[in-house]
């Protein structure tokens, strides 16, 4: 017998979360799809086709179908979505309900499709809910979002940064920036073959930035051993990348970020930021782990800043939290006609 289950999704522009009621999250992958150009099959998705990115041969196509937070590649992304639906066992027999995270910024084209993805997709969903991305995040961080009081939420994710206040259920004030962690990886790589002539891929760069990114820039002894090919020579070369280096390749947009959270406090209604004085900063996605962001904030805004332990699935963790107190939340959530 197949029981009803309510799964929620959280599709950001480098990873896919995926969580189920009562369970909580049930899936943390890449959001990427490999497929051979010559079959037209898909032949892995999530973590096994992201260890195929900047590997595989010219017949194998690598694609992350999501671009700064809205679908770029529809039929992918229905790929995609399909196959880990498969993987996971999501009933097929229209009886689970979707709850599906959507970024604040995004149009109702954007919007639109992002809703026909699940209302078209193989598992057939009985109904598919939304809920805007900061309210989400909101919820994972601890918050009652259902009361009057502002909290500010940064969500720090892989293509995009959106600044947010929230209150009474709802988005007061938000910001958006085409800034994350996928920019300071090409930021790294650009860095690295201007100062070592050395060119390294993206994947490289992404460990560099986890290992030893520091946001303040004054860890100087952390570094960390790569390898990649000499733009002179064209042969393999080793070098040291410090975490000085990082700073230098990033700091500018760390400082663009910073920058948009003091616009938005400057226009906050004052009420709210009284309660933003009080509640501080609460900073969610996966480059929010950045070493010493947390510090940086403090000091240019003088607020306390929270980051929860793991803050790449801060909205995940909102959505699953919904879907078990679902009559509290109900009122935040909503539909679009088909």
């Amino acid at each position: 017998m197949i029981f009803k289950k309510d799964f929620g999704f959280d599709l950001g522009t480098t990873y896919m979360h995926i969580c189920q009621k009562d369970k909580g999250v049930i899936l943390n992958e890449p959001e990427t799809i490999a497929i051979d150009l010559i079959s037209k099959n898909v032949i892995a998705v999530g973590s096994m086709a992201h260890d195929m990115f900047e590997k595989a041969p010219r017949s194998i196509k690598i694609n992350m179908p999501v671009n700064h937070g809205v679908i770029a590649d529809f039929d992918n992304m229905l790929s995609l979505l399909e196959h880990q639906c498969k993987k996971l066992k999501i009933d097929k027999g229209g009886r689970s309900i979707a709850l599906v995270c959507v970024p604040y910024h995004i149009s109702d084209v954007e919007r639109r499709a992002l809703y026909d993805l699940f209302t078209k997709s193989k598992p057939r969903f009985k109904s598919v809910h939304m809920i805007e991305k900061p309210l989400a995040a909101g919820v994972g961080c601890g918050i009652d979002v259902m009361q009057p009081e502002g909290n500010m939420i940064v969500d720090i994710g892989g293509g995009t940064t959106e600044i947010s206040v929230i209150s009474l259920g709802g988005v007061v004030i938000s910001d958006l920036l085409k800034v994350g962690g996928e920019r300071f990886d090409h930021n790294i790589r650009n860095f690295v073959k201007r100062k070592y002539n050395i060119l390294i891929g993206i994947r490289t760069a992404e460990k560099i930035k986890i290992e030893i990114s520091n946001a303040i820039g004054n860890d100087v002894g952390q570094s960390i051993n790569v390898v990649g090919r000499d733009i002179v020579s064209g042969l393999p070369k080793n070098v040291i990348v410090t975490s000085v280096d990082v700073f230098e390749s990033i700091k500018e947009d760390i400082n663009s970020i910073i920058e948009a959270i003091k616009l938005i406090l400057e226009k906050t209604p004052p009420e709210l930021s009284a309660d933003i004085l009080t509640a501080g900063v609460h900073l969610t996605g996966g480059t929010a782990s950045i070493k010493n962001i947390d510090t940086l904030i403090k000091k240019e805004t003088n607020l306390q800043v929270h980051i929860n332990e793991e803050p790449e699935k801060s909205v995940i963790n909102g959505v699953c939290h919904i879907l078990n107190n679902y009559n509290k939340h109900k009122n935040i959530l909503f539909t679009l006609k088909e």
